[in-house]
């Protein structure tokens, strides 16, 4: 899989990043230490932006076990959220709204991406969640 970020949505994303973030395209699977719902078997693309500090324990960012090259440097992801994406993958700005989208030729493969920033302090003391299959 390819990633391009454009440069609208590179700006978009540079507004919140801050000097040695992890950048990582999540796919909410209630994997990770980032879960926000445990809910893992949904009929609809769930991605998001997240912004992580250099601060966060690296051990617990594991499950994002692959990397991009991109425009804005690496972007981490989960393996097994790939399958979801096609080979030519763009993260965009739609231009009505000004919302992050993730497009290939096939179409819109996720519309209005969230893009987060990661606060350490709300996920001490707290496990990565493990998977578990549908």
């Amino acid at each position: 899989m390819h990633l391009s970020i454009s440069k609208e949505a590179q700006e978009k994303i540079q507004e919140k990043m801050q000097p040695g973030d992890y950048l990582i395209l999540d796919y909410e699977d209630a994997t990770g230490p980032f879960v926000d719902s445990q809910a893992s078997c949904q009929l609809y693309p769930s991605f998001r932006i997240l912004l992580v500090p250099a601060s966060f324990p690296e051990a617990q960012l594991a499950v994002y076990d692959h990397q991009h090259d991109t425009e804005l440097g690496i972007v981490y992801m989960k393996s097994r959220s790939e399958m979801l994406l096609d080979q030519e993958v763009r993260l965009i700005v739609e231009p009505v709204y000004h919302s992050l989208q993730l497009k290939a030729d096939s179409g819109i493969l996720a519309n209005n991406l969230e893009l987060k920033r990661i606060n350490p302090k709300d996920y001490e003391n707290q496990a990565p969640s493990s998977t578990i299959g549908c």
